[in-house]
């Protein structure tokens, strides 16, 4: 872990051609409605049905890591209404071991992407 953060959070997806990452606001919370309305709906669902992003769309499938902006019903709502396959609550068992590898593969991310911001200067950082 990077001392002195320099980076708030990141998002990060990928799927078997590509990454995407999505840096999240300063100052903004990881509440439900900032990740459906920032996160999701302009990022996130455009590159999941993007034919460049996927070797087939519609054999994607979007698997969560159950925080509470990811798990929340509006949330859950708004995928299945966007045509998203999903892994839903009843998937992840509360006492299952996290099986999600975007959550180790995001973390080792953020710290090369947390150290790149605080080696540079600038808003074009």
């Amino acid at each position: 872990m990077v001392k002195n953060q320099a980076c708030i959070g990141v998002f990060v997806i990928f799927t078997t051609k590509k990454l995407l990452w999505v840096v999240k606001d300063k100052g903004e919370s990881w509440t439900g409605q900032y990740f459906r309305d920032t996160i999701l709906v302009p990022h996130v669902f455009p590159f999941l049905k993007n034919e460049e992003n996927a070797i087939d769309v519609d054999e994607v499938v979007f698997v969560h890591d159950k925080v509470p902006c990811m798990k929340a019903n509006m949330t859950q709502q708004l995928i299945q209404d966007n045509n998203i396959n999903f892994w839903g609550n009843n998937i992840w068992h509360g006492n299952s071991p996290d099986l999600n590898v975007a959550e180790h593969i995001g973390t080792i991310i953020k710290d090369e992407f947390e150290k790149r911001m605080l080696s540079e200067t600038g808003n074009g950082r």
